[in-house]
């Protein structure tokens, strides 16, 4: 293994043991803030008009709205009192500070993908590179009995949820890997683009066919030459991810407008390019 490598897995570790916010260095936290921006944060956690990750927004669901909470590192509203364990323990275990269970609106089904390292990366732009905003959001959620019970969702874990890290696949490109990680990591592009089943799983025998998302329809995405992108080229997958118009091929529009200006047109094009080779390679639904 590389000593760069060695060195952020050491880095994490001491970060995973730390109980206060340490001292990052800036290429840490510009790394961070790029890892936040693929995993597009923002675009969840930041109101209409509001300031950024201060929450707010309202995410529909079938049980009704869930509010999505101020993710700044306030002290008071935030997660400015977050070790590194418990920001991990959100992302990959969907717990919050306090052991009580997040929905899973919130994509830590795919955030747990994640390597530790990326995690401090990502800890430490959230604590340094983010301006505090010392604010609750106007709402909070409030499903219906029997979902509000927050203690349940630790079933539904149980019976769908895999907190097992990416692991690279040996028969497949460094290329393909990259892209196998960040687009079922960060990039959480299953959650919209696969059905779910009657308990809101995502329905893993049709990953990636379609599914809905509030109002919209998050089209197939698998090489299905027909419903798919089976007859994209990865180049005109790049272009689209980057906001550019391919000819033949409508724009983004709804959910997937706002994927693309918040978060996918800000990777490299070297990442761009990873996403769509795997995703060309998804088996056709």
């Amino acid at each position: 293994m590389s000593t760069t490598f060695m060195q952020s897995v050491g880095l994490a570790a001491a970060m995973l043991a730390s109980t206060s916010v340490f001292a990052a260095d800036s290429e840490h936290i510009e790394r961070g803030r790029y890892l936040a921006t693929a995993g597009d944060c923002v675009a969840c956690h930041t109101a209409p008009g509001g300031k950024p990750m201060a929450g707010g927004l309202a995410l529909a669901s079938p049980l009704g709205p869930i509010y999505s909470t101020n993710i700044t590192p306030s002290k008071t509203h935030g997660i400015g009192n977050y070790t590194l364990e418990q920001f991990s323990n959100a992302l990959r275990h969907g717990k919050r500070a306090d052991g009580a269970n997040l929905y899973p609106a919130m994509p830590y089904t795919e955030y747990a993908k994640t390597s530790d390292e990326d995690i401090a990366a990502m800890y430490a732009y959230f604590m340094q590179g983010v301006e505090a905003v010392d604010a609750a959001p106007a709402h909070t959620t409030a499903l219906p009995f029997p979902f509000n019970i927050r203690a349940s969702l630790g079933v539904w874990n149980a019976l769908f949820h895999d907190a097992t890290p990416y692991q690279a696949d040996a028969s497949q490109t460094p290329e393909w890997n990259r892209g196998a990680y960040l687009s079922q990591g960060l990039a959480h592009c299953t959650t919209c683009h696969t059905p779910r089943t009657t308990l809101m799983a995502e329905d893993s025998k049709r990953s990636l066919g379609g599914g809905e998302v509030g109002g919209w329809y998050a089209p197939n995405i698998t090489s299905d030459a027909q419903s798919g992108i089976g007859n994209w080229t990865v180049q005109e997958l790049v272009q689209y991810m980057s906001g550019q118009p391919v000819p033949g091929k409508g724009p983004a529009a709804g959910p997937m407008a706002e994927a693309v200006d918040h978060s996918l047109k800000h990777l490299t094009p070297e990442d761009l390019k990873a996403i769509a080779v795997y995703i060309k390679s998804v088996p056709a639904v």
